[in-house]
């Protein structure tokens, strides 16, 4: 595997070719940016009337409201519902506990019909009632990533899809032509693999292979995204379920002005379906409270700041030296760029024989292993002067910027939560350091980039607050919860 992989990138990337291939890659990406916006959910304002409570279930109205995506609150919006159709009970906490309980019941009106992804909340309830005492609501809790989760969506979605207002979001004319892009990428970059000439040594042509090696990591990652895009099956609304998720919208005003917000689904009577749909919009926090069934999305949430609720997306940056102070980054940015020119000078002129000529004389026969491997150091020392350039530069910028935000912290979660690379990796990266990402509501806009804090700057979730953070790293200098003072 090593010599086939040396073999496939030894030949001197170079010519026409790799520029073209880095073009056709920018224009992948932008292509790629270009269809995701075409293609992105609608976000209809609330019609002037709504009419009674129209038929859609509460998991479907779930995904219509919040940007046709299935969050934890389509799974505890449908044990609300059936609770108030009769076919499962919630019963209150016991003692201190805040968790409702929940069991089965008996009580549904004739002619009542439990649609299949409702048929599979039921059943996962059954399954852990081997008692006549009632369930408490953690122990019905899914991992939002695991096997039954992927289910549950995938009925949900077919539910929308049957009821004519959800389609498949991505079509084959929709995709083309990020996918054909691509292709034309990948043959241009295997074109240029020879296109170095005269031929160049290895140790002398690191910045051209650096440049090659960037592009085929970056059309791997395009074909894992228009890939990954392609496999979950997102879907998006039709013109119908435009209108209904305005009409929808309209219902959800209504229930605010009602008060079902601080509502437990242990209170609600059953017959009355109000506080599922309430649920289903993000609205009810006691149910939240109550029925802790799975984890709140990490990238959509509900907020009432700016005076009417909206929906925001959070974004959770994953890059060199962010959540770093920036005097920290911009001097430990400028010391990794020096200490990697040094090592990247150091080991070419070992590779090519310019430096420890000693050791090429006392192993004659292994200077061609020396020479690799002082090439391979080379190559790889040219990686932290790229990130230290970054870091550095990120330090400067934001040592004396801050941006300062007063608002209310609407998700906190730890990096291995939210980060690309596997948790197990991330913890072992993390060890022991705290850190938590904040994303603040001001009010200002419908996405919400996240700043990292430190243990000093960290708060929960749900909090007023006033943050002042570093724009570029993301790095909170203070975070104050309002009606709080807190000591310097």
């Amino acid at each position: 595997m090593i010599g086939l992989s040396w073999d496939f990138f030894a030949p001197t990337p170079g010519g026409a070719m790799l520029g073209i291939a880095v073009v056709l890659t920018v224009c992948g990406y932008a292509a790629f940016w270009f269809v995701e916006r075409m293609a992105a959910p609608p976000r209809p304002d609330p019609a002037g009337t709504s009419g009674s409570l129209r038929r859609e279930s509460p998991a479907v109205v779930n995904v219509l409201t919040h940007d046709a995506t299935l969050t934890a609150e389509g799974l505890r919006a449908t044990v609300v519902d059936l609770a108030a159709r009769g076919w499962l009970r919630i019963l209150p906490p016991e003692d201190d506990d805040e968790v409702s309980r929940v069991r089965p019941a008996a009580i549904a009106a004739d002619g009542d019909a439990l649609l299949p992804h409702e048929r599979l909340v039921q059943q996962h309830i059954l399954a852990r009632f081997t008692t006549d005492r009632a369930i408490p609501a953690r122990h019905l809790a899914v991992d939002v990533t695991g096997s039954w989760w992927r289910r549950f969506r995938r009925l949900v979605y077919a539910e929308g899809r049957r009821s004519g207002l959800l389609r498949n979001r991505w079509t084959p004319q929709l995709i083309a032509g990020p996918v054909v892009i691509t292709l034309l990428a990948l043959l241009a970059w295997l074109s240029s693999r020879d296109g170095g000439d005269p031929p160049t040594a290895v140790v002398d042509s690191v910045e051209r292979r650096y440049i090659a090696v960037a592009t085929l990591v970056a059309l791997l990652i395009l074909c894992y995204r228009i890939g990954h895009r392609l496999a979950t099956g997102q879907v998006t609304m039709t013109e119908a379920g435009v209108a209904a998720t305005s009409r929808w919208l309209t219902v959800r005003q209504r229930l605010v002005a009602d008060g079902f917000g601080p509502m437990a689904p242990s209170a609600n009577d059953i017959g009355d379906r109000r506080l599922g749909y309430a649920a289903a919009m993000g609205l009810a926090d006691g149910v939240s409270v109550e029925l802790p069934m799975a984890r709140d999305d990490h990238y959509l949430a509900w907020s009432a700041i700016g005076g009417s609720g909206r929906l925001v997306r959070i974004r959770y940056p994953f890059r060199p030296g962010y959540g770093l102070h920036p005097v920290v980054a911009l001097i430990g940015g400028l010391v990794t760029v020096f200490v990697a020119i040094r090592l990247r000078r150091f080991f070419s002129d070992v590779a090519r024989g310019d430096a420890w000529r000693s050791l090429y004389d006392r192993f004659e026969e292994q200077d061609w292993l020396i020479s690799d491997v002082a090439t391979g150091l080379a190559v790889v020392s040219f990686l932290p002067i790229v990130v230290g350039l970054w870091v550095a530069f990120a330090g400067a910028a934001d040592a004396f910027n801050s941006v300062e935000r007063t608002g209310v912290v609407i998700r906190t979660r730890r990096p291995a939560e939210v980060s690309p690379l596997p948790r197990q990796v991330m913890r072992r990266l993390e060890g022991d350091r705290y850190s938590l990402y904040v994303a603040l509501d001001d009010g200002r806009s419908d996405v919400i980039t996240a700043w990292r804090a430190t243990e000093k700057g960290a708060m929960p979730q749900d909090v007023d607050a006033i943050v002042r953070a570093t724009p570029v790293l993301g790095y909170i200098r203070k975070a104050t919860p309002i009606g709080h003072v807190i000591p310097e």
